[in-house]
């Protein structure tokens, strides 16, 4: 909490600059109390692992919860007036985190780079949480047991491996599990700053009157929160604030870096060859799901915003591609498919096939596995589809033919594909069936203005870390489905099992 301490100091907000110290200070003494008590701990086994992890995620979005409480109670009404833009007519969104449930919802969905917010009204928070926010959802991009491993007290041998493991990660770039947490995150900074970069510049080319200082402050916050797929962002209205049809392409290419997998960067670096990124399976995917999606999308929100068909398919096409149809298929679909989670359409106001075709079509499956998103990831969809590809020829093939499967640049052997598929597959089975529980207790008490479409997305957002709204999520939602989406952000970020390792633990005690 030690740097938006000094944003807050550098801007003059006095009392935010207080509840980082605050918060900051009991963090730390939390957190070295907890490390002499724990210092001459055995090394863990995976079950452990997976419950520090499942724990630590939970602790973590407690103790990052504290600055939004204690600010929300100790800065005086003048102050908070003086966040909300001038000619605004709202009240400061800190405020809401006078509720503590709204504030470990506003830490958990930072931390879990899933962007749902209690904060409706960003700007009016003030530029030292603006920048707490974007930071926590940088920090759990790459997440904090990688963080932990490459910075402070280092595991070795398997504890390391179950740490790392825990967080859904299996590559290892580096042969310990500490070098690879190092070369991850000196990967994660290095693109993050050049993004940053590209944001900065796009925006003083398209927008010169935007202003220097709030050119740069906007530019390296939606540098961090794009490249972690998290999806805050300094503006009222997400993208949307900036009124601007290039300034939403601007940012496109800002989602896309953070939903490619990390070790495709190495890859690419390591042997400065960028063939690296075509080679790979789950790149050729995401871009393909991108072109598909974008243009379906566009066709069902042609049907909603009424682009006439007149019976000629080359000017009804020119007259979609120029349609605010098509500029918010292309924006929200790359935002929903990299679960960065970026708005810049009220998708509540959309037809429901609208809203079920992101859903399926993107939000399910998200990004590449290995990087920041969410969701069951392209690696395990194209090993489902490989898997089936493989059942089907398999019938074809001779008795003594070699039944071996090839996925991207790997053969597996017959044991070790069915390894695959069914890690895949079983991971799939237990994402649908938490997803469908998590439906049927929204719908329990989801309000009556909302439609079954809604609270399906609504869901899928939580659980795939996505951050797009239909509108269900602010501070007005009812309390059960606000603790509901805490649960779903929480094991959707650590990939369910962790937290059903926890849950066995206690259970089995």
């Amino acid at each position: 909490m030690a740097v938006p301490l000094l944003v807050s100091l550098l801007y003059q907000e006095w009392y935010s600059a207080v509840a980082f110290l605050i918060g900051g200070g009991i963090t730390a003494l939390a957190g070295g109390a907890a490390y002499r008590l724990c210092e001459d701990a055995p090394e863990p086994q995976r079950h452990h692992a997976m419950i520090v992890a499942a724990l630590g995620w939970l602790v973590t979005a407690a103790f990052g919860a504290l600055p939004f409480i204690i600010a929300a109670y100790v800065t005086p009404p003048a102050v908070l007036e003086s966040f909300v833009p001038a000619g605004a007519t709202y009240q400061s969104s800190l405020l809401n985190f006078q509720n503590p449930v709204h504030a470990f919802f506003e830490s958990m969905s930072g931390y879990t780079t899933t962007g749902l917010t209690m904060s409706v009204h960003e700007p009016s928070v003030g530029h030292g949480f603006l920048w707490y926010r974007s930071q926590i959802q940088w920090i759990g991009g790459a997440g904090m047991i990688v963080l932990s491993l490459a910075i402070l007290r280092q595991p070795h041998g398997t504890a390391g491996i179950s740490l790392y493991q825990s967080e859904g990660r299996n590559e290892k770039l580096r042969p310990s599990i500490a070098g690879t947490a190092r070369a991850i995150w000196k990967l994660y900074v290095g693109i993050t700053a050049l993004v940053a970069v590209y944001l900065a510049a796009a925006t003083f080319l398209v927008n010169p009157g935007y202003g220097i200082e709030q050119t740069i402050f906007d530019a390296v916050n939606h540098a961090m929160t794009g490249q972690s797929t998290g999806g805050f962002s300094t503006l009222d209205d997400s993208i949307a604030g900036y009124g601007s049809y290039a300034m939403e392409v601007v940012h496109i290419p800002a989602m896309i870096t953070g939903a490619i997998s990390i070790p495709v960067y190495y890859g690419a670096v390591s042997e400065r060859d960028l063939r690296e990124f075509t080679r790979d399976p789950q790149v050729r995917v995401l871009f393909g799901m991108f072109v598909v999606g974008a243009l379906g999308l566009s066709a069902f929100l042609a049907r909603w915003v009424g682009v006439p068909y007149n019976g000629d398919p080359i000017g009804y096409v020119g007259r979609v591609a120029t349609s605010q149809a098509f500029r918010d298929g292309l924006f929200q679909f790359i935002s929903a498919q990299t679960t960065t989670g970026w708005q810049t359409s009220a998708i509540g106001d959309w037809n429901d096939g609208a809203v079920m075709f992101i859903v399926f079509g993107a939000m399910l499956l998200g990004g590449c596995a290995g990087a920041t998103v969410g969701g069951i990831k392209i690696l395990r969809g194209y090993i489902i589809a490989r898997g089936i590809s493989w059942e089907v020829s398999r019938a074809f093939l001779p008795g003594h033919a070699i039944e071996d499967l090839r996925i991207g640049q790997r053969i597996f052997k017959r044991d070790e594909a069915n390894d695959e598929i069914r890690a895949a597959t079983t991971f799939a089975f237990a994402y649908l069936v938490l997803l469908v529980l998590s439906l049927f207790v929204l719908l329990a008490v989801l309000p009556s203005e909302f439609t079954l479409a809604d609270a399906i997305f609504e869901v899928a957002t939580a659980q795939g870390t996505v951050g797009l709204s239909s509108g269900i999520t602010g501070p007005n939602i009812p309390v059960v489905a606000e603790l509901l989406f805490i649960v779903q952000m929480w094991m959707g970020r650590l990939e369910i099992i962790p937290v059903l390792v926890l849950i066995n633990s206690i259970v089995r005690r």
